[in-house]
This record gives C-alpha cells, structure tokens and sequence, in this order.
C-alpha cells in the first residue's frame, strides 16, 4: 500500500513495475526497479524515491556542469537554427511573470541558475536571488548574483515575505513532498506574490513516467490539487508554450485555499495515466523481441537524451552498437555508456537496425525529415507497443 503524495489517498498496487536497471535524468543507471503507481482520487502519478536521494542530489546531480556553455536543445528550426532549453524557459517566464520595475526575483533549485541569468540579461533592474540544495553551482552564480543573495541547503528565515515571486524550474518532480515544497515557497512571497512552477507532463511526454528520479508526474488535476494545498490560487497553467511540460502561474494566498476537484479532470488524468503505464509495458516486450532479432549485429540508436538512453538499458547488451546519433552539438564527440555520440549524418554504412529514441508522440515527424536515415538495409525500430 503507498500513500499519494498529493491527497494523502491510499494506491494499492502500482500500474507499472519493470526490473532493473532504472534510468535516471542524467543518464544514469540505478541497480533498482522502477515502479509507477497512479492515484484515483486525484489523477497524480509517482514513483519509489530512488536510495539515499539526499546525496544523490547533493553530490551527484550534476546539470550542465560539463562545460560553460552546456544547454538542451529544445527544438530546431527548418533552417536548421537550434533553439536551447533555457533561452526558451527565460522568454516563457518573462512573459509570464510580468515582474514589476526592481522585482526581488528567486530561482529555487537553481542549479547553475541559466534561465535566471538570461532574464536578468534583458531585464538588469531585477534582483536576482538562487536557491539549491547543492553547493557545486555556487561556481556559476558568482560575479553576478551578491553573496548575501545566494543560499544552498537551507533557506535563509531572513529571506520569508521577501520575494515579489519565485520560479522553480523542474524541481518539484524529483522532491518526496511536493505540497511541503510549495508551502515552504509560499512563506518566501510577499502578499500576493506570483509563483512560476515549469514540470514535466508526462501526458505529452511519456518518458516521463519512467524517470527514477522523477518522483513525481503531475497532472492538470494533481497540480491544481498541490497548488490549493500549498496556499496557492492558480492563474495560468500553460502547456503549449513549451511541448512536454506544464508552466504553472499561481497567486499566494493570505487565506486557506479551498481544494476542489473537477472529477472529469481527474478521470481523464488517472485513464492517461493506466494508458502510458500499458505503453511502456508493451513497448518493453516489443524491444525484447527486437533485440533478440538483431543479437550481435549492428545497430546505432538516436537520440543521447532519456529515451536513446532508456533503449540502451534494454538492449544494449544483445546488440553490437556502434554509437548514439544526436543532432546536439554539445553532445557529439563525446562518448555515452562506452559508446560514441556522432552526428546522425555518420551513422555507420553497415549498421543494419537504428533504434529510435525519441518521445514516441513525435518521432516519425522528426525522423520522416532525414531522408539521410531511410537506406536500404537500415531497419527503423520505434518505440511503441
């Protein structure tokens, strides 16, 4: 029996369960199994905490610390032109936030603090105040945020009622009590204060579901539940500004917040949620027999990223794999699981299977515009039941 972590509602059994190894967001490989349980009360999704997660992001999450000017790619223009994850979240949260002139601005889980540093760059009358639960970024926010204005582990009690507002950038789904983590954000604002929520939604972006790491996989309706449960009216919740994730505006409230719940919503969050959780079942047996049918030959897989990797820890063993193709240029030249990362141009003339992994919901869009990937002799596996 588990506990939601988001109405307290008891889960008897979970919807998915799949042996180890499990998959972490930075492409790491844990000896655990990977379980998912979906709430019928209030539509959210959640995993097992992964072992000692304290450390593990203490010391051992390590976002875009590789290199300066590391970044996701978050989309690609017809031209070609890369567009980053976080020149992309700076302009959403603008546009959001609306902050007003010399706003008191806090990044909480602010890792090397990117998205903060490119809104500052377009508006400098903000002051700019990080938050993490790891000291290793301290490195990057120094020189252009004030001493006084950064704190790691703990927040300051001198910082409660400081902030005009707070955004948060997929943070919440990796923290064990997600509704105590908005409460403690709530303490931070002024009356009125303006909260920025981003996080995945596993809805359009299944993956999602089986990140070890990701402990939690909101829906709409288990997000508005969170939310009231924190003190927060929601104002907006955005989910097409950036494709695969929820981008949540909420309002403190100086009065308890009455925690309603559209059941629709909530029906139809739960039945997505069964539906993803069959998809990855499925989907694993289909790659099993995949893997068996090209044992020892050669084969390539696309995508470094979540689901490239999540392909590897399913059949990296059986296949002769002779690298990852990503378009990312940040990612090429490197090596992934002992492997090396080409540009997908490179692919090797004798690999007989190429996995695809990449979210299923828009993989045969994107591949269907490398006419480079449709040779003789080259067998596209999908991820799909």
């Amino acid at each position: 029996m588990t506990v939601c972590r988001v109405c307290g509602g008891k889960i008897a059994e979970p919807a998915y369960e799949a042996p180890a190894p499990a998959l972490t967001s930075i492409m790491t490989l844990l000896d655990i199994h990977t379980r998912v349980y979906v709430c019928n009360g209030c539509g959210h999704a959640q995993c097992d905490e992964i072992p000692d997660i304290e450390t593990f992001y203490d010391t051992g999450y390590r976002i875009s610390l590789g290199s300066e000017g590391q970044d996701q790619i978050f989309a690609v223009k017809p031209d070609g032109t890369v567009i980053y994850r976080t020149d992309h979240q700076a302009e959403i949260a603008r546009n959001l936030l609306n902050l007003p002139e010399r706003a008191k601005l806090l990044d909480y889980g602010a890792a090397k603090a990117d998205t903060l540093r490119k809104i500052v760059a377009k508006r400098p009358d903000i002051e700019p105040h990080v938050f993490d639960i790891s000291r290793d970024y301290a490195s990057a926010w120094n020189g252009w945020i004030a001493p006084d204005a950064q704190a790691a582990y703990e927040v300051p009690a001198a910082w409660d009622g400081r902030f005009d507002a707070v955004m948060s950038h997929f943070v919440i789904e990796h923290v064990a009590d997600p509704v105590g983590f908005v409460r403690r954000i709530h303490k931070l604002l002024k009356p009125r204060g303006t909260l920025l929520l981003s996080m995945p939604d596993a809805s359009a972006n299944p993956g999602d579901m089986t990140v070890a790491d990701h402990v939690n996989h909101f829906s709409e309706a288990s997000l508005r539940r969170a939310l009231a449960a924190g003190g927060f009216e929601m104002s907006v919740i955005d989910t097409t500004s950036f494709p695969g994730a929820f981008f949540a505006v909420a309002v403190r409230s100086e009065t308890p917040v009455r925690q309603e719940q559209d059941a629709a919503l909530v029906q139809q969050a739960v039945e997505r949620g069964l539906e993803i959780c069959d998809f990855w079942r499925a989907s694993a047996a289909c790659l099993e027999k995949q893997a068996d049918t090209f044992r020892g030959r050669k084969a390539a897989i696309y995508g470094a990223g979540f689901y490239g990797s999540w392909i590897f820890s399913r059949v990296g063993k059986d296949v002769e794999l002779t690298a990852f193709l990503d378009q990312n240029p940040n990612l090429q030249n490197a090596m992934h699981f002992g492997h090396p990362v080409i540009a997908p141009t490179a692919i090797a003339d004798d690999a007989e299977a190429l996995f695809i992994g990449l979210n299923p919901l828009k993989a045969r869009a994107a591949i269907g515009n490398m006419p480079y990937l449709q040779k003789p002799g080259l067998e596209l596996i999908w991820l799909e039941a």
